[in-house]
């Protein structure tokens, strides 16, 4: 891969209730996430891309049928860029997950996000729309930048944000932004 704009979905249904879920068809995306979706397809629609990954969660796979629409290329499933394994707190309110590690917790781990996002930018050539979720696209994007998890917890990645690395040059080019920057331009330029 060459360039990849990671974006999370819009807001769901289970983000409005403060729900963790890794459930498939569960937690549609609600009205403001549908018009966040089309937004942060508005900005990026002017870009050339060589196909759109989503992962196989609803939420996920509704931001990417908006953002196909608009730019008129398919989306593929690709279940490496799918949501945390969450273990037990699968489907549970967010204020219930403690203050131990997410291994401790029965979690996925974060070294294991790291590695699928990373095999997922080795499988495809060219330039990618990614729409995933909050703590895989941080964890991608955190091994651009040498962070492990404790050294990325002040990085948010919001709703229908995007993120963008250069895969090439190892460089991240923007962290949850909404815009196009002149830096993200001048990569899809050269």
């Amino acid at each position: 891969m060459k360039l990849a704009i990671l974006i999370r979905h819009g807001e769901s249904e289970a983000n409005v209730k403060n729900l963790i879920s890794e459930d498939n068809e569960k937690f549609p995306l609600t009205l403001k996430g549908r018009d966040q979706a089309k937004f942060i397809a508005e900005q990026i629609g002017v870009f050339k891309f060589d196909g759109i990954i989503s992962s196989p969660v609803l939420r996920a796979r509704q931001t990417s049928e908006i953002i196909s629409e608009h730019i008129g290329i398919p989306y593929v499933i690709d279940s490496r860029i799918r949501e945390s394994g969450l273990g037990d707190y699968n489907n549970r309110n967010i204020s219930e997950v403690g203050n131990m590690s997410r291994t401790e917790m029965g979690m996925e781990s974060w070294d294991s996000h790291v590695r699928r996002f990373r095999e997922t930018f080795s499988a495809y050539n060219g330039n990618y729309i990614m729409v995933s979720h909050a703590l895989p696209i941080r964890a991608a994007v955190s091994s651009f930048l040498g962070f492990n998890e404790e050294e990325s917890f002040g990085i948010n990645i919001r709703n229908a944000s995007m993120s963008v690395v250069d895969i090439e040059k190892k460089k991240v080019l923007s962290i949850g932004s909404f815009l196009v920057t002149p830096k993200i331009q001048l990569a899809f330029r050269s």
